[in-house]
């Protein structure tokens, strides 16, 4: 369609309306443009522009971001409606989203009038009372409670995994479970009990009245019951008035993040806000903070740590291990980074860079050399989930021209989780390039030994917790070591023992016919200067410090 066309199609329009194209820069994150403006909309917004500092100004009563429904609208094909309320214009709007074209939305705005206003307190779907109810509701129940010297509770629950029966099942299912739950939770209301419909797949209970913890946690343990009950998984924070704040945004931000610990630890659980909780989500923003910028700094750096052939001492190859130092914080633990780069999809432009490093890396070590050995790479399951993961690998391959036999991939079982006929399909597809597949971390995960026969491996890598007790005299794990290297072995698989650090645990490798040993006892994780001074010939590079 010609940009003709548009104005001729959206002047028609008697409401702000406004064309808008979308550009894909990864799974998670796109980016929007707009193409087109009519003659209402910047009637509306008579200082408006070609941007989106407009839209962002308007707060969906449900929680949904116009984000999340203009892909709605993309993946539906169809008109996605929303109520939002304007803080500038302090009113609320019927905002839809229109399938144009693959790329393009059509978004428009139908401000409220005063005769559609009664229907502005109530959840469509669920019927229950919504956020903007809550806000005016509040108010008044923090008088109350402060005049009569009571404690209420504000119980924030997220329905557990709805993102996932909306991809799998469709939107008309997630909000079948919706409707479920609000039924279930207007049991509960009485004179002291409150429900709302908060946000997307959020619900907001306002208990009242309770003088001690105790009547609480009797209201909220009945709750988590009939919903489990019901087959429905749920995570909830609790914060209390007074006890952690008598402002109603504070009380807010602590359900939410009591809420986001449970759902962090073990999901379909309740928490109540402590202040640690916060401490920990001020390190955790300030982290996030600083790997984004990291990101863009590419301030991270590569150290690589040797394998060992078990029989011949041989040099086997090297494993690629990212590690990132701040200049305030120092350095920051792998361990504690990479969940939060999986967490806000970070981990994308940090994956694309390691194995662009790490092939480059070895390259000039073919080249320099005469490296003939193997490097392995750790790859996430958000990085396998990319629809363009193998292409980008084959590209990496062409652009160093590397053999895939000199590349290793390591994956843990958590790769498994979700969508595992997808999972198996991509390794298969990785398998048949010729790079090798190795399951790292085994033993620590959920079910290894159901995988072994699903997935397509070439290495299983033995997880440092057997090696480091593999001495003991009760001979416990030693022998179930041996059981894991003999069951490999017949497979056709080859084993790498993680974590060696002393000849004693080398000479009980042996006898158990490992193939490969990687750890402190013959060589640490080095940066690439100290790589190459080892592949130039000098051993005590290997004494350098991770």
């Amino acid at each position: 369609m010609q940009n003709l066309d548009f104005r001729l199609l959206i002047n028609a329009f008697d409401t702000p309306t406004l064309i808008a194209s979308q550009t894909i820069l990864n799974q998670n994150i796109s980016k929007y443009e707009i193409l087109y403006a009519n003659n209402q909309f910047f009637e509306y917004f008579p200082n408006g522009s070609k941007n989106f500092k407009y839209l962002s100004d308007f707060e969906n009563i449900n929680g949904y971001t116009w984000k999340e429904l203009s892909q709605r609208a993309f993946v539906s094909k169809n008109k996605v409606e929303e109520i939002f309320y304007s803080k500038e214009k302090e009113c609320l709007t019927t905002i839809s989203f229109s399938y144009l074209d693959d790329k393009s939305i059509i978004i428009t705005l139908k401000p409220h009038s005063d005769s559609d206003r009664k229907n502005d307190y109530t959840d469509e779907l669920t019927k229950l009372p919504n956020r903007k109810s809550f806000s005016s509701d509040i108010n008044n129940i923090i008088d109350y409670s402060t005049e009569n010297n009571k404690k209420f509770a504000l119980l924030l629950i997220d329905i557990d995994d709805i993102k996932s029966i909306n991809s799998s099942q469709g939107f008309e299912a997630g909000d079948l479970l919706l409707v479920r739950v609000a039924t279930i939770l207007k049991r509960f209301e009485k004179n002291n009990i409150y429900t709302y419909r908060f946000g997307a797949d959020e619900f907001l209970i306002v208990i009242k009245d309770f003088d001690i913890i105790d009547s609480l946690a009797t209201i909220t343990d009945t709750i988590f019951e009939v919903l489990n009950y019901e087959g429905i998984n749920i995570s909830g924070g609790i914060s209390i008035f007074p006890d952690h704040s008598k402002t109603k945004d504070d009380l807010l931000k602590f359900a939410n993040i009591a809420k986001n610990n449970a759902k962090k630890d073990e999901s379909n659980q309740f928490k109540v806000f402590n202040p640690d909780m916060q401490k920990a989500f001020i390190r955790k923003m300030l982290l996030q903070n600083k790997m984004t910028t990291a990101v863009l700094e590419s301030a991270f750096t590569l150290y690589y740590q040797p394998q060992f052939n078990v029989k011949t001492s041989s040099l086997r190859g090297f494993e690629a291990l990212i590690r990132w130092r701040d200049k305030e914080l120092g350095d920051i633990s792998p361990a504690l980074f990479i969940p939060l780069a999986e967490e806000t999809g970070l981990i994308i432009p940090i994956g694309t860079w390691v194995l662009n490093t790490a092939f480059s890396t070895l390259k000039k070590w073919q080249i320099k050399y005469n490296f003939k050995g193997i490097m392995s790479v750790n790859i996430s399951p958000k990085q396998l989930k990319q629809h363009n993961f193998i292409d980008e690998l084959q590209n990496l391959l062409v652009r160093y021209n590397l053999s895939p036999s000199s590349i290793e991939l390591e994956i843990t079982e958590g790769i498994m989780i979700e969508n595992m006929d997808d999972t198996i399909s991509k390794l298969k597809q990785i398998k048949d390039m010729g790079i090798r597949v190795s399951l790292d971390d085994f033993g620590t995960g959920y079910s290894s030994l159901s995988y072994l026969q699903m997935l397509p491996l070439d290495t299983l890598k033995i997880d440092k917790s057997f090696i480091r007790n593999i001495t003991a005299k009760d001979g416990i794990q030693a022998n179930i070591t041996n059981s894991i290297i003999n069951m490999v072995s017949k497979m056709g698989l080859d084993t790498i023992a993680e974590g060696v650090e002393k000849n004693d645990q080398l000479e009980i490798l042996k006898k158990f016919d490992c193939n490969i040993i990687q750890g402190y006892l013959r060589g640490k994780p080095m940066p690439e200067f100290n790589c190459n001074a080892y592949l130039a010939g000098d051993n005590s590079a290997l004494l350098t410090s991770s």
